[in-house]
């Protein structure tokens, strides 16, 4: 039998503050199954000891040895009581499960983002993070701060803080922020052993903290913005070799010395890019999903100089403006690019892709976990969590639905990628389970791009029975015509 270990027997509690404050004392109780205290711990200090687990359900199996590490947000009040008003503000915490004789030892370590050091010496956010403001740092003046922004010193303008992921890149491990900075993190130690500035590395403003690692050629792929006077905004493919700078002892080597761009969109607005977290790939196909939450690219240097508003002051969503979807050919000999369209959604997360071959038509799918709009991210505001057994609208914020979308590739190359609406033709579309659930995981390596049958995920109906981690089966492999 698989077994479990418990963290409350890990004695990890202790390391942990809790901030829940008034809503533990709240009378009201929508949710009496989904504790979101949870989301509310700090971590007080590092667990740089390996800490033992003890099984309180069935044992570990002989059999599974390795290393599991995950990142998160380390907590609101890391860097002083609240200091952080936003989930995805609090500072990267890595936790890492070593799994060998039938035993788990447990450690955590923050990352050493310049953002982390900063803000934990000063006791206060120095950068303005997703969904805080922050306070001016009184020796960088106005002029240093635009000197800087006219010298895409981004560094000195952007915080770094990665608290999502964390990937392979060849043999070396990267945690991304969604800002142009990579942490390359020692897996023995957790320590950061250096930090790469992708925009100087390729110009790009944004990537994503989800990339794309394809297993038989260890090639990486992401996605993000570049902004050109010329030719506007545009998102980019980059490629990247996982092989450039493995277990070499220059730190200076990365894989974004061998970063090359292997496609190219325009931005459909040309003053605005649109928010994207993930993105899909199949053989033959990237897939970029153009969702209505725009970023104005006039406040972005605003707010960089002058920090008077958080960065999701800079988001804003258009329910009325359609979803475009961008089908990409990986085979860059070939030019003509799709687009389609659907109803506006919200999503952070895809959950897979694959082609197939229906009555000799073309036809590409892709799974999101996707939502009316964007109201999801208010819900992870530290007062909305504080208070969110007392809000009987929280569960209907938080709920996704996932999604298939069917786009039929059609080989009249007049509706290509510069084809305008309402010309672009619509997706077909589809509920694929009814449970709502968020951070999907598929069995990657072996059915990423390709059809497949069930998926991992959390249930985000906090208003369920049992919210907690599923494994949910697809209603449907694929659609029929």
């Amino acid at each position: 039998m698989i077994g479990t270990f418990s963290l409350s027997k890990l004695n990890f509690h202790p390391f942990f503050e809790s901030v829940v404050g008034s809503a533990g004392q709240m009378e009201t109780n929508y949710y009496p199954n989904c504790d979101t205290s949870i989301w509310l711990r700090t971590a007080k200090d590092e667990i740089k000891k390996p800490v033992e687990g003890k099984v309180s359900y069935g044992k570990v199996p002989d059999w599974l040895n390795g290393k599991l590490i995950r990142n998160g947000p380390g907590g609101p009040d890391a860097y002083g009581k609240g200091t952080c008003k936003h989930l995805f503000d609090g500072p990267g915490l890595l936790h890492k499960f070593d799994i060998s004789n039938e035993k788990v030892f447990y450690t955590n370590r923050y990352i050493r983002t310049r953002a982390y050091t900063r803000n934990i010496t000063s006791r206060r956010l120095i950068l303005s993070e997703f969904g805080t403001f922050a306070t001016p740092d009184p020796c960088r003046r106005i002029f240093s701060r635009v000197s800087a922004l006219f010298n895409c010193q981004l560094d000195k303008l952007m915080t770094d803080t990665a608290n999502i992921s964390i990937h392979p890149f060849g043999d070396e491990v990267y945690s991304l922020a969604e800002t142009p900075f990579a942490h390359r993190i020692d897996i023995e130690t957790l320590k950061t052993m250096s930090t790469i500035n992708v925009h100087d590395k390729f110009g790009i403003i944004h990537h994503t903290s989800h990339p794309q690692i394809e297993k038989l050629t260890g090639k990486v792929y992401n996605l993000g913005q570049k902004f050109s006077p010329w030719y506007g905004p545009n998102y980019i493919i980059a490629e990247l070799s996982g092989e450039e700078g493995n277990s070499s002892t220059d730190l200076s080597k990365s894989p974004w010395s061998t970063v090359r761009e292997v496609g190219r969109v325009a931005c459909r607005w040309p003053l605005s890019i649109c928010y994207m977290h993930s993105f899909s790939i199949t053989p033959n196909y990237f897939i970029l999903i153009e969702q209505p939450l725009a970023i104005s690219i006039l406040s972005i240097p605003y707010n960089l100089v002058w920090g008077e508003k958080p960065i999701s002051s800079s988001l804003q969503f258009f329910p009325e403006e359609d979803t475009i979807f961008h089908v990409i050919p990986r085979d860059e000999r070939k030019e003509i690019k799709r687009k389609f369209r659907s109803p506006a959604f919200f999503f952070l997360h895809t959950i897979n892709a694959f082609e197939k071959t229906e009555d000799g038509k073309e036809c590409v799918y892709v799974d999101v976990c996707t939502y009316k709009d964007p109201k999801m991210i208010e819900c992870l505001y530290i007062d909305a969590l504080k208070n969110a057994q007392s809000n009987p609208d929280y569960a209907k914020m938080f709920r996704a639905s996932p999604k298939r979308f069917r786009m039929e590739i059609s080989k009249d190359e007049s509706l290509d990628t510069q084809v305008q609406l309402p010309l672009i033709p619509s997706v077909e579309e589809e509920i694929i389970v009814d449970i709502g659930c968020e951070t999907p995981q598929i069995n990657y390596e072996t059915f990423n791009g390709k059809p497949y049958k069930y998926f991992y995920a959390i249930s985000s109906d906090v208003d369920s029975a049992n919210p907690g981690t599923v494994r949910l089966y697809l209603k449907s492999q694929y659609k029929k015509k």
